[in-house]
């Protein structure tokens, strides 16, 4: 099914596992996901960017972020840990929060925070893996607690950026309000202008602001938007091409088609014949191997 739907058991708001992943097909999922390699390689995909994540690497996977596994010619064994949208919610508020976490991208550049946040995912696989204690669930929220206040902090898109220097906290929440509506904006007319009118500043400060912190102008950040909604609708329904399009808030299908292939690579019509599959064939598609969580604490043990 997609999207894919994620059980936590025991009430408990995390769940983890080892794994070697052959191929998993593009999914999503109300869930934020931790991607760490413990051995090997793994091809990741998320939303239209493609890597190749080493031994050692973590990835974070956003809430309802397009994404898919795959094996690369190394053998992989993977950590995936799962953290329910709900806890995350309760914890952190609705606002937009779009996570820049990927070692791939930039550890070299910030590597202290990439040694911490590694800490927090050890210090919960040793939690999860501690049947014994007195006050399990307990523990594990509270580790959960702070790994996801540091995450938040640490590497808030819009915070950081791409960069490691911190913006203001004025015009990060200037630029929270504008991402808001541009998430808001897939089926609906977004202007630049009127954005720039609700905080206040002008239509040429506002502009410069978001291509210095995105590297992308207001126009393609709500383009993309629009193009990974509609993937997720040309993989999880039989929707005709023109009405994906006028959902997306697109006036016509070739701007769709024109915008798909900039990000994609493909058209849409070739994006849902490669991985659109009913519910019993996207149920065979998946391939993998699990192992013990206990897989996983091996590696810290060996991790300086």
């Amino acid at each position: 099914m997609r999207p894919e739907t994620i059980e936590f058991a025991d009430k408990m708001p995390v769940r983890a596992f080892v794994r070697s992943v052959e191929y998993h097909p593009y999914h999503w999922h109300d869930a934020l996901e931790i991607v760490q390699v413990l051995e090997g390689s793994v091809n990741i995909s998320l939303g239209d960017d493609e890597l190749l994540l080493h031994k050692n690497d973590l990835a974070v996977v956003n809430m309802d972020e397009l994404h898919r596994l795959a094996k690369s010619r190394q053998d992989n064994k993977i950590l995936v840990m799962q953290i329910d949208a709900g806890f995350c919610r309760q914890l952190l508020g609705n606002r937009y929060l779009f996570l820049y976490c990927c070692s791939h991208y930039h550890e070299a550049k910030a590597p202290e925070k990439y040694k911490k946040l590694k800490e927090h995912v050890a210090l919960l696989i040793k939690a999860l893996n501690e049947k014994s204690h007195a006050d399990r669930n307990k523990n594990i929220e509270n580790i959960l607690t702070a790994t996801l206040h540091y995450l938040t902090y640490n590497f808030d898109f819009l915070r950081w950026g791409y960069g490691t220097a911190a913006f203001d906290e004025k015009q990060v929440e200037r630029l929270r309000q504008l991402a808001e509506r541009i998430v808001e904006g897939c089926s609906q007319t977004v202007r630049l202008k009127e954005l720039a009118a609700e905080v206040d500043i002008s239509l040429h400060h506002l502009s410069h602001d978001i291509k210095d912190k995105f590297g992308a102008t207001f126009q393609e950040l709500l383009y993309y938007s629009r193009i990974e909604y509609a993937a997720k609708l040309l993989l999880s329904t039989n929707r005709r091409i023109v009405d994906i399009a006028m959902e997306c808030g697109f006036s016509d299908p070739k701007y769709l088609i024109k915008h798909f292939k900039r990000n994609f690579q493909c058209t849409p019509s070739q994006f849902r014949k490669a991985h659109q599959a009913n519910d019993k064939n996207l149920a065979a598609q998946p391939k993998y191997q699990d192992y013990p969580l206990a897989e996983a604490d091996k590696y810290y043990m060996h991790v300086p």
